[in-house]
């Protein structure tokens, strides 16, 4: 009764189902501010070394804020699973699932719960299929929209002013969409026959890339993009595209290198900025390489 008033006095709603409140249990009221909504709830949690253990009722997911080294997980069996989470990783937790979690230092998360009617809801206006099975990924899986979302979450959760439930609901909806098109049965399924991305993955990537090309990109980046484990991705993007994602990302950067040099009206050392390399020597040494030309060639194309 104890927490059930405490959920109530951290901005429980009336007529919100009983089921969608069970996280807020789980969780010490001390880790954090909290609400429930009418599709689920939302916690910012900052906790202590320690462990937990527990049976989802409804589907769960906890999103890193702040690095864990050598955290011990299982989920759905007796197996523990020793990882490091940078931020941004994630765990699925689905409805009627077990798990357990052991951490040693003090982490940051924001855990987002949807119920199952909720869910199933958001799954018949996405596909006309309500009975969508969530697929957790690999333990370590890093997810940029979730953390995107989950930021979102807890900058209102955290706010000087008092959190909007209209708003955390939004969010809880734009979340279950991202979880039903990404950690389903309906969207794995949807893989090349020759084991590569699948067409909505490999757009998503494809996208992806075009627009963040010209800085660091980093495998997990990409794997959570396409919505694949970041252990098998690498040659999944190599069967889809015919090379790995550093090849295929350096082509892009020498493509607008081209077309800066040709244009003529940049200093090569400006195009090579622009273009994603350290400097013009990184740039001279890359295209060289791949294209058998140096700057200063295709430089002299418009005179």
């Amino acid at each position: 009764m104890k927490n059930a008033d405490g959920a109530r006095e951290g901005g429980v709603s009336r007529g919100v189902d009983r089921l969608a409140r069970y996280v807020l249990d789980i969780i010490p009221e001390s880790a954090g501010p909290r609400r429930a909504t009418a599709r689920g709830s939302v916690i910012y949690s900052v906790r202590s070394p320690g462990s937990q253990t527990f049976l989802a009722r409804e589907h769960s997911v906890g999103i890193v804020l702040r690095p864990s080294r050598k955290l011990r997980a299982s989920l759905g069996s007796d197996r523990i699973t020793e990882y490091d989470a940078p931020v941004g990783c994630l765990v699925v937790n689905p409805a009627g699932v077990d798990s357990s979690l052991a951490w040693s230092q003090t982490r940051e998360n924001a855990v987002i719960s949807i119920s199952p009617e909720a869910l199933s809801e958001l799954a018949a206006h996405e596909s006309d299929l309500a009975d969508t099975e969530l697929q957790p990924p690999a333990f370590g899986t890093v997810d940029l929209r979730a953390l995107n979302i989950a930021q979102m979450i807890t900058a209102e959760l955290t706010g000087k002013l008092p959190p909007n439930e209209l708003y955390l609901d939004s969010l809880l909806t734009v979340f279950g969409v991202h979880l039903l098109r990404t950690y389903t049965s309906r969207n794995r399924q949807a893989v090349s026959p020759k084991g590569g991305l699948s067409a909505v993955g490999a757009r998503r990537v494809r996208e992806y890339l075009d627009e963040n090309f010209v800085r660091k990109v980093m495998v997990a980046e990409l794997a959570s993009v396409a919505g694949v484990s970041p252990n098998h991705f690498i040659a999944r993007f190599a069967s889809t595209f015919g090379m790995p994602p550093h090849r295929y990302l350096i082509n892009l950067r020498l493509d607008l290198a081209e077309k800066l040099l040709v244009d003529g009206e940049l200093a090569i050392a400006e195009v090579a900025y622009l273009a994603g390399f350290s400097d013009q020597s990184h740039l001279a040494a890359t295209m060289k390489k791949y294209r058998g030309r140096t700057p200063t060639g295709y430089a002299s194309v418009k005179t």
